[in-house]
């Protein structure tokens, strides 16, 4: 890649952006900034975002191990656990080192995979500048009561416009603070993006992707029945077959649910009014594409209730049988569709090397259930 080529040389991303993407680091969107590693654009992250994700993921940890120690005393107390089975657990459970150590070797082996540098604030932020920004409320500060809050912010945004300047770049940043999308409006060097896959477009070179996105366009590749609507349905049927469904429901008698079962309905791609579905193109080589795209789905989510009541004589909870309850829902997942084959050639050569989807069903709510008395009793 030429970087003479490219509008922008560098690129820096939030804690935020990190956090939507749940420090998912080997997979989805984060894994594909691995494609900038040794490349001639720049991966470039604030000492301060730096540390503040840091943080949000030693926190993730403790609430992890937390949640494992909580499992294992209740599985010895409620199921009877043995204590040496207790124990075997534990140490397959556990990892040596505290809460913070594990976030930095994380987030450092990532660094190395995408081959980000961390730029220390303290080389490019001027005092008199960032106290000038503070009590003017220019942004990111804000008109607000706490706008002392916005002191992270505006270290990590002149850090980082000091840094391109120095290197003569200019950065696409991704975040979705509206504080650091009002200093990119009149910064000369960075360019605040919310959107990660837009970002990522925006370092391909960029005849190619012009003529890739004109090729898939023109042969329709995304429209009417064809290999990769099929794939795709495909792939978010697998998702949904292998989600953990959290249930909701409302009752006036005590309840439990079990043999909860998802089935796919239909999905619907994300486009614009002409109908054509929208397109990122993610990453590009000569041999591969890494396609973003988002849908809609929709399941039919099926859940066997049973529901007791207490007798108060016998002081002890009967039985009322159960019934299956039925709920639709709708859920939201991006898409990345990774392409192979000589893209200069048909389009019929092209094949689909992996679909995944990064979100699946995770709730259903069902709103109010209850037993049913009628003599059939296979449905409620």
């Amino acid at each position: 890649m030429d970087t003479t080529e490219l509008d922008f040389g560098a690129l820096s991303i939030d804690n935020d952006i990190l956090k939507s993407e749940g420090y998912k680091f080997d997979e989805g969107l984060l894994a594909q900034l691995r494609q900038f590693k040794d490349s001639p654009v720049a991966v470039v992250i604030s000492d301060f975002i730096h540390n503040e994700a840091i943080s949000h993921i030693a926190s993730e940890i403790c609430k992890a191990r937390n949640a494992i120690n909580q499992s294992l005393r209740s599985a010895a107390k409620q199921l009877k656990v043995s204590q040496q089975a207790i124990k075997q657990a534990e140490a397959l459970l556990s990892v040596e080192g505290s809460d913070r150590s594990i976030a930095e070797q994380r987030l450092g082996r990532f660094y190395v995979e995408i081959g980000a540098e961390i730029i220390q604030s303290s080389k490019f932020v001027d005092i008199d500048e960032l106290t000038g920004m503070y009590f003017g409320t220019e942004p990111p500060f804000e008109t607000k009561k706490d706008k002392k809050s916005e002191f992270p912010d505006a270290f990590a945004l002149l850090s980082l416009e000091g840094w391109a300047e120095e290197h003569d770049l200019n950065m696409i940043v991704v975040s979705n603070d509206g504080g650091w999308k009002d200093y990119a409006e009149s910064s000369p060097r960075l360019t605040v993006l919310t959107s990660l896959a837009e970002a990522l477009e925006k370092f391909q070179p960029h005849n190619k992707v012009r003529n890739v996105v004109e090729h898939i366009r023109k042969a329709s590749l995304l429209a009417g029945g064809n290999q990769i609507l099929q794939e795709i349905e495909q792939a978010i049927i697998r998702s949904i077959d292998d989600s953990r469904i959290e249930i909701e429901a409302d009752s006036y008698l005590p309840h439990e649910w079990d043999d909860v079962q998802a089935c796919y309905i239909s999905h619907e791609l994300d486009g614009g009014a002409d109908g054509t579905a929208t397109v990122q193109i993610v990453r590009i080589t000569d041999e591969e594409i890494v396609l973003g795209l988002g849908a809609t789905v929709e399941v039919e989510i099926e859940a066997t209730f049973s529901f007791s009541i207490y007798d108060s004589i016998d002081k002890d909870y009967v039985n009322l049988g159960g019934c299956v309850h039925k709920a639709n829902e709708r859920y939201h997942t991006d898409i990345l569709v990774t392409l192979s084959g000589d893209f200069s050639q048909n389009i019929d050569e092209i094949e689909v090397s992996e679909v995944e989807i990064l979100e699946t069903i995770r709730r259903a709510r069902f709103g109010y259930v209850e037993p049913d008395y009628r003599d059939d009793r296979d449905e409620c």
